[in-house]
């Protein structure tokens, strides 16, 4: 009986989650980018994107459309049985034909699959100045490589289990030849693999078989360089397979090749938005070693360099806001202070900087160190000393939950409250006592820094016309305090519920869009009011990211380009409450049930039952199977009550709250994922989100 019941909970479960069933979720791309100027088709794998009819990048300049592809389950079933590495998350797949203006810059961008359901995760696509040059599977074998004709060219392919791929070309005597992988930069994260993403590993030899040059990582990069002088004319071969070896479609990479410029070093590489910046370059087949820097944009930005033969590598430039006084390299004892920030680098043989803080009692000193996060070398500490040299605080690695593609976090923030006033001495030096150019920081100082961040996922957020839709806010801090949530930029007639953040570390919110909205995205801002102390209120931004998972476990805020809703088509029913959705729904812990009604508004044509379930599960709330046939237009729920599930919070003075929505489902096909068995939704909707309380 105990298995029974354990198989009808799954069985409730897979048909519960069918409404997320029909996600799109992309994993990977191949070859994920073309040259600029060019058509390129391109293969994408994942899960349910079979179902997309639109491509979505973040530059005009690029345009795709999707071309279906038909594969049968039987062949499905064979390539997973001949592949153990495989998953059913990649089983569908659609090709892509994406055109690239001449004048679209080179560089990263995000490609993201658009269905009548809604929105994918993105993936980069890179746009190279140099042609692509695609594997052929049956020649990536040492004894049979694949034939490069020309240089330069981005070498394209996946590694499979196991398994090296090789490519041969022809090199000169003196040429200095970059070999520059992107294999993690393309798939940032991979949910079950360990490590969470792919590793390359390459290595060139010659002719005969000696090794001219071999990397696995490009200093703290996972994604390997190798820079070489090639000793004679000779044909070369370059191989690439994971650390680890193991492989499939989304282990795959793209790797410059040829004599082409690689920036090593850009200095400095800090400046002030809309300012110019002189700067020193360093690198190889650099026709010039001067560059001038003038980023509009506040932040993380990537630069790279042009000439005759193509564009070089992008390299990391932090800009701070306008109005800003920074100075580059100062003398060693400069000082630093809220009004001024400091560009340097650890270039001392003694390798260690020296800086000199003004502290006033009772006045906090909060010092940040950007290093790490701007593709600097350094894993700097820093140590705030008095005037006898007695050290008043230290700082090393301070997580920045910003950063989503940085698992290494090596940048201090280092913070002293003041108990006198006098002049302090802040010292700067690497963990591991290294010095030169590309140990550079930026020191500033802040009155205070923000208490919490916040993050909303998913990044676009798609809602039917007319329906109602979901996102998430994700806090980093656990707020005490309820906050409240701005929403800016949404259409006239659009509603929104549960925008009051009542603490935690997430919390759900709806956004309803009227009856006949156009298709049409609508970008918006979000903002989080939270009370600070004394009357006042902390604003910071929530950023707009895509989660990604790691190794079976860890999550990442991956950042995106903008937050948008999205209006798709309409679904030909939609679901509202009776009651105000901004109030919570106030219930005795005695009681059995919560009724619910649920009024819906059909189609003409629409004559199917409605299936309807909890969309937020958990141990104290159920409904039985329940159904909203044909001939009705409103329900009455009953959402029931575990007695011992609620005994404990009879005690409490404060009773938690909970956030609840219903779900109604038409169910569609069954598909088959492997060993399980989906019940895919025809059509998914949902209520808007609502509260739940407990009365004292």
């Amino acid at each position: 009986m105990r298995n029974r019941r354990f198989a009808l909970a799954i069985l409730c479960a897979f048909f519960a989650i069918s409404a997320y069933a029909q996600r799109l979720t992309s994993g990977y791309l191949f070859p994920a980018g073309g040259q600029v100027g060019t058509t390129v088709e391109i293969e994408a794998g994942g899960l349910n994107i079979n179902k997309a009819t639109k491509v979505l990048f973040n530059h005009p300049g690029i345009q795709g459309k999707v071309i279906p592809v038909k594969e049968s389950a039987t062949n499905r079933r064979k390539r997973r049985r001949l592949n153990d590495q495989s998953s059913p998350q990649l089983a569908d797949k659609v090709k892509i034909q994406i055109s690239i203006d001449k004048d679209v810059p080179c560089g990263l961008y995000d490609l993201r699959l658009q269905s009548p359901k809604g929105l994918s995760n993105k993936l980069p696509f890179e746009v190279s100045s140099y042609p692509n040059f695609v594997e052929k599977r049956e020649k990536s074998q040492i004894w049979s490589p694949n034939e490069v004709t020309s240089l330069p060219a981005v070498l394209c392919g996946y590694v499979t289990p196991g398994g090296i791929d090789y490519f041969r070309f022809s090199g000169r005597k003196g040429e200095t030849i970059v070999a520059s992988v992107k294999g993690r930069q393309l798939v940032p994260y991979i949910a079950d693999a360990v490590p969470g993403w792919f590793q390359p590993v390459i290595k060139i030899v010659d002719s005969k078989g000696r090794e001219i040059a071999y990397s696995d990582d490009y200093y703290h990069n996972v994604d390997p360089v190798i820079i070489t002088t090639l000793p004679r004319n000779d044909r070369y071969t370059i191989m690439i397979h994971d650390a680890i070896y193991r492989g499939r479609q989304d282990f795959n990479y793209r790797i410059q090749l040829g004599v082409i410029p690689f920036v090593t070093g850009r200095y400095p590489a800090y400046g002030v938005a809309g300012k110019r910046v002189k700067q020193q370059l360093e690198g190889v087949n650099l026709n010039e070693t001067k560059a001038v820097a003038r980023v509009k944009q506040e932040g993380y930005n990537q630069l790279s360099f042009t000439n005759e033969i193509g564009t070089s590598n992008a390299f990391p430039f932090y800009t701070l806001p306008k109005g800003t006084r920074l100075i580059h390299a100062p003398k060693d004892g400069a000082e630093l202070s809220l009004t001024t920030a400091i560009s340097d680098s650890l270039t001392s043989e003694s390798r260690v900087k020296k800086y000199k803080i003004y502290a006033e009692k009772r006045v906090p000193i909060i010092v940040e160190l950007i290093g790490r996060r701007n593709g600097s070398r350094i894993d700097a500490v820093l140590r705030l000393k008095d005037r006898f040299g007695n050290v008043l605080a230290q700082a090393d690695d301070t997580e920045d939950p910003t950063q989503g593609l940085i698992t290494f976090h090596a940048d201090p923030t280092l913070k002293y409250f003041p108990k006198i006033n006098g002049e302090l001495t802040l010292e700067v030096e690497d963990l591991h006592r290294g010095y030169g150019k590309d140990y550079h920081y930026l020191l500033r100082m802040h009155n205070q820094l923000p208490s919490f961040n916040a993050f909303v996922s998913p990044a676009y957020i798609t809602t039917p016309s007319g329906g109602t839709s979901q996102f998430r806010v994700n806090v980093t801090g656990k707020l005490r305090k309820p906050a409240n949530l701005v929403v800016k930029g949404l259409p006239k007639g659009f509603t929104t519920s549960c925008l009051k953040f009542h603490g935690g570390r997430s919390w759900d919110v709806s956004i309803t869009s009227p009856k006949g909205t156009p298709v049409k995205r609508h970008p918006i801002e979000l903002k989080l009011e939270y009370p600070a102390g004394k009357g006042e209120r902390e604003q910071a931004k929530v950023l707009p990211v895509d989660n990604m998972t790691q190794a079976f476990y860890y999550t990442h805020h991956i950042p995106a380009a903008e937050l948008a809703v999205d209006v798709v088509e309409p679904s030909p029913y939609r679901m509202s409450l009776t009651f105000d959705i901004n109030e919570a729904v106030m219930f005795s812990l005695n009681d059995e049930s919560i009724p619910v009604k649920i009024v819906v508004d059909k189609d003409p044509n629409f004559n199917e039952p409605i299936e309807l379930s909890l969309g937020k599960k958990n141990r104290i709330f159920s409904l039985e199977p329940v159904s909203i046939m044909p001939e009705e237009s409103e329900k009455t729920i009953y959402i029931k009550l575990n007695p011992v599930a609620l005994e404990r919070f009879k005690t409490r003075k404060n009773r938690p709250i909970w956030q609840m929505y219903i779900v109604g489902m038409v169910k569609g096909e069954i598909v088959q994922r492997g060993r399980r068995r989906f019940q895919n939704a025809k059509y998914s909707e949902m209520t808007p989100i609502f509260m739940i309380k407990a009365e004292k």
